[in-house]
């Protein structure tokens, strides 16, 4: 078996790493907030507004707030054990 050593035009090709999101997948914390206090004010001056489908984006909000919170513990835990690394 014939191992090849990798040249320097092959580094670029390993380097390449990329994350391709849609745009579409973003999701704006604030822009959720901004809806549940226009729905919660629109029900608090006796407007016609679904309670379930407040009651969804609320948990909704929630749910993406705890999610950036784990990511955020994750990503801490991941720095600190990687600056406890020995070189």
């Amino acid at each position: 078996m014939k191992v090849e050593s990798i040249g320097l035009e092959e580094l670029p090709k390993i380097g390449e790493l990329t994350f391709n999101v849609p745009e579409n997948n973003t999701v704006s914390f604030s822009d959720r907030l901004n809806r549940i206090d226009e729905n919660i004010s629109a029900l608090a001056k006796g407007e016609d507004i679904d309670f379930h489908t407040l009651l969804i984006e609320m948990e909704k909000a929630k749910l993406t707030l705890e999610y950036s919170v784990a990511m955020r513990d994750k990503l801490i835990d991941a720095y600190k054990e990687i600056t406890r690394m020995q070189v």
